[in-house]
């Protein structure tokens, strides 16, 4: 089998692609910018669609013993109310699994040859050749490979390059994740999202007695204020919300808490450039909304393996893979922005009209979003 692939970020992204190839008996090395891949106190929901495609990467049943399984989501208002149900049915497997962000990299990574990851290694420039790629990093370095998969993130420096024009855009919202350990017993393991005039919060149950969260409220890019916010801030946003939110924001330590402001990618369309494929949040990061930043990752990861197990040009099939993602990614960035805007509706009077809405809504049309996004088996074109 010809050439050597280089994949650049050894995210999730970049990990399940590793470990897809590798099945498909490619050789890959990972680099990656920074010294380790352990992010502290991030959370992650996986849905069905990321299950199966972990399952094809012989990793499911790993995730399954730490995680946290639950088929419904629950959303309800400030006051506890529900107001409608997010669940599929008439999936094969579970469709939200929760467990740490580290615990799920681990998995993946323990899943690789050895050596695969060469660490602190951060990208400077590229060049591309007619029959490989060069790889500049910043510690002075120089690489080759015939072919990159940039999984870098959604900062992406090799998007940047090839696409220069093309800008994230804000969401108009901050996001803040934690969470909290050793969470009284009385509190129901269940995974819900609290939509309200203060902001949004999911609530996410982890085995070992332990809490997800997440926090979303309205705000200018780079708020000051919003960065300076510890978990009491929290608490006293939200303590007028239903239990048990202002208990798990209690029992949450600040150094178990992330912030960010949330940004997404408004659909390009190219992923492959000749001996370069774009994979992950590098092609097409998506807002945290359906749980969908890592799922459309981790799929990415099984449609690649997919095109290239019986290719005899991996040019060519990169851009079957483009063929195939194009138009599901989109459909998942387009939707996921648009039910954030929903979900951050926070003047009152507006919030009452959304949650009427919602509570009236038949529930088919909920379940129908839910089948689109978890049942990947019509999209298996190949």
């Amino acid at each position: 089998m010809p050439g050597h692939i280089a994949i650049l970020g050894g995210g999730i992204g970049g990990l399940s692609a590793a470990i897809a190839l590798q099945k498909t008996g490619y050789d890959v090395t990972i680099y990656e910018k920074h010294h380790d891949l352990i992010e502290v106190g991030a959370g992650i929901i996986l849905g069905a669609n990321a299950l199966t495609s972990l399952d094809f990467l012989d990793v499911g049943d790993d995730i399954r013993k730490i995680g946290y399984a639950e088929n419904i989501c629950t959303i309800r208002s400030d006051r506890g109310k529900k107001l409608t149900e997010l669940t599929y049915d008439g999936s094969q497997t579970t469709n939200y699994t929760f467990l740490l962000r580290s615990e799920l990299t681990h998995i993946l990574a323990s899943s690789l040859k050895p050596n695969t990851i060469v660490f602190n290694k951060k990208l400077k420039d590229f060049k591309q050749h007619e029959d490989s790629i060069t790889l500049y990093f910043e510690d002075g370095t120089i690489s080759t490979a015939s072919h990159l998969i940039a999984s870098d993130g959604i900062f992406s420096t090799v998007r940047q390059k090839l696409l220069p024009d093309k800008q994230l855009r804000f969401a108009g919202y901050t996001c803040w994740r934690g969470i909290a350990e050793n969470c009284p017993n009385y509190i129901e393991k269940r995974f819900t999202e609290t939509w309200g005039p203060k902001g949004r919060i999911g609530i996410v149950p982890l085995s070992n007695n332990r809490m997800y969260w997440y926090a979303l409220k309205n705000c200018l890019a780079d708020d000051l204020e919003f960065k300076q916010w510890k978990s009491s801030d929290l608490f006293y946003n939200f303590i007028n919300y239903h239990d048990p939110i202002p208990t798990i924001l209690e029992r949450t330590s600040d150094e178990f808490i992330n912030h960010r402001d949330i940004y997404d990618l408004e659909p390009i369309y190219q992923f492959a450039f000749n001996r370069i494929l774009l994979l992950g949040d590098a092609a097409h990061a998506t807002t945290p909304n359906m749980g969908q930043g890592a799922g459309q990752a981790i799929e990415d990861a099984l449609f690649l393996a997919l095109c290239l197990k019986d290719a005899s040009d991996i040019t060519q099939a990169f851009k079957n893979y483009e063929e195939q993602r194009l138009e599901r990614t989109r459909k998942v960035v387009k939707d996921s922005w648009m039910f954030g805007k929903v979900a951050q509706i926070d003047t009152p009077l507006l919030c009452s009209i959304r949650n009427k809405v919602i509570e009236i809504a038949p529930n088919k049309v909920h379940h129908k979003k839910i089948k689109e996004l978890f049942d990947i088996t019509k999209t298996l074109k190949v």
